[in-house]
């Protein structure tokens, strides 16, 4: 015996968004989280990203 499907419609409600104070903040901790990892990971692993981005443009350039 079969059962019938539902026919129930589920509406996902999101909280609302916060006041502009806890926007602001939020913002603020962001900017300063980026500003500690740029400021603290050192030259050496900047140039093996930049090195690695440029090899991977490279590949993708020869596979054409």
């Amino acid at each position: 015996m079969r059962c019938e499907p539902e026919n129930r419609v589920y509406k996902v409600s999101y909280p609302a968004k916060g006041s502009v104070l806890a926007r602001i903040v939020g913002i603020l901790l962001i900017a300063a989280g980026i500003l500690l990892i740029v400021l603290c990971v050192p030259l050496w692993a900047w140039m093996a990203l930049i090195a690695t981005a440029l090899i991977g443009v490279g590949v993708l350039l020869l596979q054409k």
